[in-house]
């Protein structure tokens, strides 16, 4: 439910409850399932500008070799071997995706992966996967993925088994909800100084203060998020 704040209390903008998304650690697709899209238009004035935590992307390792048990022996033995190769770097990290959620994927997780099949092709087995790179302050959109690409070819793939980089570059924002305080206090400064423009006769109405943090893409590694809410300027009571 939206809230009704006036700017002579503002700070009870600071006295809403912790929801889920505050306290969870949850890394989100950003341009994923749960990506929200916004008209420019409708994105409120107050927002929050920084760098996604992740580059990310998605990657298929395919396998026809003819019998189905050695399918699934090559592939996960591929997978295997880009855990381990995962691991030895710090600039390299592998996840599955569960509703836009990105889980770790560790060498142990391997054998209980559920391989798919090709649509295409009855004796093709599919492991789909992600991988992700940290964004760096100097990284432009090329140089991180170009560490992500060097990654998949140098793959020691076993068998039939091939890997390569399926479906669109993506970014990633680690525990969205840790940025709702800072988010808050901008919003809170702008409703006191909106209210200072109009003298004492005015204060300013903040309606949606309980709502989540939001984000949408704003650059080719940038992230803007927000709290969506309306400001109003009315005549004091």
């Amino acid at each position: 439910m939206s809230k009704l704040l006036w700017v002579s209390l503002f700070a009870v903008l600071f006295a809403a409850p912790a929801t889920a998304q505050d306290t969870q650690i949850d890394e989100i697709v950003v341009t994923g399932s749960r990506a929200i899209e916004w008209d420019p238009d409708d994105v409120p004035v107050i927002q929050l500008e920084r760098r996604a935590d992740n580059l990310v992307v998605a990657v298929r390792v395919v396998n026809d070799t003819r019998d189905a048990p050695g399918r699934r022996n090559e592939i996960t033995q591929t997978l295997r071997a880009m855990a381990r190769a995962a691991a030895a770097r710090p600039d390299i990290d592998l996840s599955i995706e569960d509703d836009g959620t990105l889980v770790p994927l560790t060498e142990d997780m391997i054998s209980t992966l559920t391989l798919g099949m090709d649509p295409g092709r009855s004796d093709t087995s599919v492991a789909s996967l992600v991988v992700k790179t940290p964004i760096r302050a100097d990284d432009t959109l090329d140089a991180a993925s170009e560490r992500v690409e060097a990654f998949v070819e140098g793959i020691d793939a076993v068998g039939r088994s091939l890997a390569d980089v399926s479906g669109d570059w993506q970014l990633t924002v680690i525990s969205p909800g840790q940025y709702r305080a800072p988010i808050l206090a901008a919003i809170a400064a702008d409703a006191r100084t909106t209210s200072a423009s109009f003298g004492e006769g005015y204060a300013v109405e903040v309606e949606g203060m309980s709502n989540r943090v939001t984000w949408r893409q704003s650059g080719p590694l940038e992230l803007s998020l927000f709290i969506p809410y309306k400001m109003t300027v009315t005549p004091r009571p």
